[in-house]
């Protein structure tokens, strides 16, 4: 029997997964559904991940030939080793959904998931080499693909614009959290999370990379501010430091005046997020340049109302607390207020922000990629 080809460039899997990797799982439990004359090949750069979705009849995992010194460079190994073995493999179509591509196959059908394009955006927020090699990867892969994946329309008109790829080129793939998220933890999970991590209870969470644009420091100096004029916030936040120019977040948790109230944890396992969105209080998120985050959507899943950005509130339909200047201190600590101080408003929240995420079915906007992806408008040379 004949097959389709599909391969997918699946390293992000491997990686320390965010919201990439869960995109890419997402649509594959989906896609997995639909026509079984496709056949998916999925590529890894050092080792096959353990995931049951991965062992299914319908996906071959490979790991890319080539030494470990060209492997482990993400953009090496792209350019230079992926063409090899995307050449023989013939396929008919190719996936990558972590920003950019191989570029030199120029009889591939190829897809390409740009989620934001910050790097190029507002270059001055990454290092040197990483603004370089994703801005000039990412510009080249989106303008020789024949279709760009995306997830909000600020985004889309981002890469329309900077990038000058086709608006009808560029599909918008709505986010949603995995449903998982509205299951209950259990009590054995919440108590291990909460002694693992030295949690306080009732806390105001700031989960995911901290990039300059998500204005940690604000909110660190808001927790500081409340606290100082009587108000009991206690305030954790996950995720690697990125920030640049760098801002010393770990000295600025240690050197608070409150030092019961307040985590910084670099990074947590997939098995412990639930746990955490469901010990905490609240969830905060004020990017003033990322167009959506499926982090936001995780917390709203949970339980938890949201304090965010006006660029991100069109993102969650308009269901949260909107600062609408996350530079500002005293803006910042109003809306924490909002949260913490009325019940009422918490709770309409959580009601609201669970409704709207069910007009996502995941379902639907992952057969609408499908869709776009095998269309013969995004096949046409």
């Amino acid at each position: 029997m004949t097959y389709t080809k599909f391969g997918i460039d699946a390293r992000c899997l491997e990686w320390q997964r965010g919201g990439v990797a869960r995109i890419l799982i997402t649509l594959l439990q989906n896609w997995l559904t639909y026509d079984d004359n496709i056949h998916y090949i999925l590529y890894f750069q050092n080792y096959i991940p353990d995931d049951k979705i991965l062992y299914n009849s319908k996906i071959t995992c490979k790991i890319i030939p080539g030494p470990n010194i060209l492997k482990n460079r993400r953009i090496i190994a792209e350019q230079i080793l992926f063409p090899f073995i995307l050449f023989t493999d013939k396929l008919d179509y190719f996936f990558a959904p972590w920003y950019s591509a191989p570029i030199f196959l120029p009889n591939l059908k190829l897809f390409v998931g740009a989620w934001d394009i910050s790097y190029s955006t507002h270059p001055s927020h990454y290092k040197f080499f990483d603004r370089l090699s994703l801005s000039i990867f990412s510009r080249l892969a989106c303008k020789r693909a024949n279709g760009v994946l995306t997830c909000s329309k600020f985004d889309s008109v981002q890469i329309n614009k900077f990038f000058s790829v086709l608006i009808e080129k560029i599909h918008v793939f709505r986010l949603s959290a995995d449903i998982k998220f509205s299951k209950p933890a259990s009590n054995y999970d919440l108590q291990r999370v909460k002694t693992k991590f030295n949690l306080p209870s009732n806390f105001l969470l700031s989960l995911g990379v901290i990039y300059s644009r998500r204005n940690i420091d604000i909110i660190i100096d808001s927790f500081e501010k409340l606290n100082n004029n009587g108000f009991d916030l206690k305030l954790v936040v996950v995720g690697k430091n990125a920030t640049c120019p760098f801002i010393d977040i770990e000295s600025k948790v240690n050197n608070s005046k409150f030092p019961q109230k307040i985590r910084y944890i670099r990074w947590i396992e997939e098995e412990d997020l639930l746990p955490l969105y469901q010990l905490a209080y609240a969830y905060i998120c004020t990017s003033t340049v990322d167009g959506e985050t499926i982090l936001l959507k995780e917390a709203m899943m949970s339980g938890l109302p949201v304090i965010s950005s006006p660029l991100l509130e069109e993102a969650i339909g308009y269901n949260c607390i909107t600062i609408n200047d996350p530079h500002n201190i005293d803006e910042t600590c109003a809306a924490i207020s909002v949260v913490f101080n009325n019940l009422f408003n918490r709770n309409e929240l959580i009601k609201r922000g669970i409704n709207y995420l069910k007009t996502i079915d995941h379902s639907i906007e992952s057969k609408l990629v499908y869709d776009f992806i095998i269309s013969p408008l995004t096949c046409s040379p």
